[in-house]
């Protein structure tokens, strides 16, 4: 359940253009980030309900 919350906050950090991902200065690759850490959160909680 934590990456879902952790990947919204990195996709809004991302799309703010605000925030980029460390080593990269990049807002895309933080967004990118977020989205692979909400489907694995989603993944979770499908496999546990």
């Amino acid at each position: 359940m934590w990456n879902i919350v952790i990947g919204v906050i990195f996709i809004i950090g991302g799309l703010s253009g605000r925030v980029a991902l460390l080593g990269t200065r990049s807002p895309g690759a933080l967004v990118v980030v977020g989205v692979i850490l909400v489907l694995w959160g989603l993944s979770q909680v499908r496999k546990k309900g």
